[in-house]
């Protein structure tokens, strides 16, 4: 099952980066594929709409990986829909590129049940120059509804910080659900109380998938 979504999604799961006023890359997150029109998601907290983006597709797949290349072919995108209360950006290639996507790409978060197996993709280690993908499972522990309204999956396995942007996907119908968050900090989710200090956790969160629907489709993209 884990095989069969790391197969699905690996090539359209890639490193997102800024550049910087020297003209570096600078390592921001994940984003995914999510359109077969040039669309990518990610998170929209580590980017702006002035910023100039690049994404780099994986490698191709080998036995073993070097964790860092000495190259990246980037390709740049821009972001084309964001919405910053519920943490999601809709990026868009900037030139044209063949890319395919799966079949029935996006998911129904209704269905994913607390207790149900789930799967995400990303560049974990992106922040220490080390991009190699990695694929985690995990449980849906919680299914939560933040001070702001947004729906979100609470799963037990602690992603590290480049992996915010990549996909949520269930073990059900190898789908996505969700657009990983990063870790889960209850003081972040609820009002802070004055002299409470930050309570790390084993836990991730996701962003709905459902809340992607619409920026697609003010894009006038079909989302099947």
């Amino acid at each position: 099952m884990l095989q069969d979504i790391h197969l699905r999604y690996r090539n359209g799961c890639m490193k997102l980066f800024r550049m910087d006023e020297q003209k570096h890359l600078v390592f921001v997150g994940t984003a995914f594929v999510v359109h077969s029109e040039g669309y990518l998601l990610t998170v929209a907290h580590p980017v702006s709409q002035d910023d100039t983006l690049m994404v780099v597709p994986p490698e191709a797949e080998d036995d073993f990986l070097p964790v860092s290349s000495e190259a990246l072919t980037a390709i740049p995108v821009r972001v084309a829909q964001m919405d910053k209360e519920r943490d999601l950006a809709l990026l868009k290639f900037t030139d044209k590129v063949e890319i395919t996507t799966p079949d029935h790409l996006i998911g129904v978060p209704e269905n994913a049940t607390v207790g149900s197996g789930v799967a995400c993709l990303g560049f974990a280690f992106g922040f220490q120059c080390i991009y190699t993908q990695v694929l985690q499972q995990a449980v849906v522990c919680a299914k939560m509804r933040s001070t702001n309204g947004t729906n979100l999956f609470l799963f037990d396995s602690r992603v590290h910080d480049g992996s915010r942007g990549g996909p949520l996907v269930s073990n059900d119908d190898d789908r996505v659900i969700g657009v990983v968050t990063g870790r889960f900090d209850p003081l972040e989710a609820t009002p802070v109380i004055e002299g409470e200090k930050p309570m790390p956790t084993s836990f991730s969160y996701a962003v709905s998938i459902e809340y992607a629907v619409p920026m697609m489709e003010k894009e006038g993209l079909d989302v099947i």
